[in-house]
């Protein structure tokens, strides 16, 4: 089963012309981030997501994430990612709370927030009829 993760638009600084989804090593919050970061794995979704209590919850690219094995360099650790979707993206408030998505990092449980995002990703994506 795919895992679904939000990745706050400030981890993604030119990341998306380069395929890449990185974690800066310096994040004074590294140990709780690596842990989210480092349970990514391939064929994961990963979306690039803005987030803020007054606007709510904007998507703003969509990836497919290429392996599970990170490598460092000066940007950070960092996964390949093929991203299949960019744009903009403002999900209306939905009927349950977006409680985690003020984190930096998180695994999206949210199914309305997943069918949204499978939504924005090209056909083959696409979910079962029964979901």
């Amino acid at each position: 089963m795919t895992s679904f993760f939000g990745i706050d638009e400030h981890h993604t600084d030119s990341t998306l012309d380069h395929g890449l989804v990185c974690l800066d090593k310096s994040n004074e919050r590294e140990a709780a981030l690596l842990g989210s970061f480092r349970r990514i794995a391939t064929e994961d979704v990963v979306f690039v997501k803005h987030y803020t209590p007054q606007t709510g919850l904007t998507v703003k690219s969509v990836g497919i994430v290429l392996s599970s094995f990170g490598t460092e360099d000066d940007k950070g650790i960092c996964i390949p990612v093929e991203w299949v979707w960019k744009g903009e993206k403002f999900l209306e408030q939905l009927s349950e709370e977006l409680l985690h998505c003020a984190e930096p990092i998180y695994e999206e449980f949210n199914i309305l927030v997943q069918r949204e995002i499978i939504d924005l990703a090209p056909d083959r994506l696409e979910l079962p009829e029964e979901w």
